[in-house]
């Protein structure tokens, strides 16, 4: 599906369906200019015909699906139809979107929700997306794009793309200025951000990190080792291996699971986990420490890793550095019941902050 036409050409071939309905493109309605909207449909359920006008949109972006429901709705409104939204995949967050507004939606993968209030209610998600190019950018909230989103949790808004630039570079993270404009535009068709001459700014937090929490990847790290640190003259072991990675010029961090004590109160894990970009660079020894790692009783895992994500935004605490409060929530997120349980203290923490920060700024 390269264009409008053509899902309007697939449509007049009469193959959309969402069982149990049927749908047929209604002839004089390609014939008709006075119209204005994309297509008419048709369908019959338990002896009754309901007629369905659609509006299509190539890409299936929420600021799509959002717009091609207004657009539906005006020209129901005007044909005394029921407004439809037509796109290549709809997610269940759009469905669930588009059924409290009481529009339809139908995609071409086999989702989709049919609503006339108080007569028809059919509903069916799951079906995987056969039109990834639909969306701008697929890995937005992945990987290094994901640090353009992350940074607007921790400052809401911004002047230009220089200064997001600026930002993401301050707190430890490398991307360049196409790859920030590529995800804004995506972050811009979500309605996660705003965009405006004089200002770039979030919209809707919960949202954002909604997003970053289903599309997040547990790291898997290159290597690591697992063992019973012990270090003298009362030294912390954060302390000691941020001080052998600053000597060896190698960059460390509590993990986020393990870092969860800085923003959300439960008890200390038996075992801390550190990445680090090159493990074999820590020479402990010079720091008066002692390494076994025969011990049945570890202390300390040190995952090696040199993924940008892990470390942007790690905070000094206690002469060690800890995770990014967002990068603990989506540790935990995407963990047990109870890592998810602290996740959600840290979640309100965040939202907590950035608003404190909005105010701040008269947001």
């Amino acid at each position: 599906m390269e264009s409008e036409r053509d899902i309007l050409e697939y449509l007049k071939s009469g193959q959309l369906e969402l069982p149990p309905l049927k749908f047929r493109p209604k002839a004089e309605s390609f014939e008709r200019s006075d119209i204005g909207a994309d297509v008419m449909l048709e369908t019959d359920w338990q002896g009754r015909q309901f007629t369905f006008v659609g509006e299509i949109k190539r890409y299936g972006s929420d600021k799509s699906v959002s717009q091609a429901a207004e657009q539906a709705r005006f020209f129901a409104d005007r044909l005394q139809v029921n407004p439809l939204v037509i796109v290549p995949w709809l997610s269940i967050e759009q469905l669930l979107s588009l059924e409290q507004k009481n529009v339809s939606g139908l995609d071409l993968c086999g989702n989709g929700v049919i609503v006339v209030p108080g007569e028809v209610l059919v509903f069916r998600t799951g079906q995987p997306n056969k039109f990834p190019t639909s969306r701008l950018i697929r890995r937005v909230y992945e990987g290094t794009s994901s640090l353009v989103a992350r940074v607007f949790l921790l400052r809401p808004q911004y002047n230009s793309v220089s200064d997001i630039l600026d930002e993401i570079s301050a707190r430890g993270g490398s991307i360049t200025l196409p790859t920030i404009s590529k995800a804004l535009k995506q972050l811009e068709e979500d309605v996660v951000i705003e965009k405006s001459p004089k200002r770039i700014c979030i919209l809707q937090a919960d949202k954002l990190l909604d997003r970053l929490k289903s599309n997040y990847e547990q790291q898997k790290p290159r290597g690591f080792i697992r063992c019973k640190l012990t270090t003298k003259n009362n030294a912390s072991i954060g302390a000691t291996l941020f001080d052998a990675a600053k000597d060896a010029g190698v960059r460390i961090v509590l993990s986020g699971e393990s870092s969860a004590n800085s923003y959300a109160t439960l008890a200390k894990e038996p075992i801390d986990t550190f990445y680090c970009t090159e493990i074999t660079s820590l020479h402990l020894e010079n720091w008066s420490a002692e390494m076994d790692i025969f011990s049945r009783f570890p202390n300390v895992e040190i995952k090696k890793s040199d993924s940008d994500v892990v470390y942007f935004d790690m905070r000094n605490v206690d002469g060690y550095n800890v995770a990014s409060p967002i990068q603990a929530y989506l540790e935990l997120a995407n963990s047990d019941k109870r890592g998810q349980e602290i996740a959600e203290q840290i979640r309100k923490k965040i939202i907590q902050d950035l608003k404190e920060l909005q105010e701040k700024s008269g947001e």
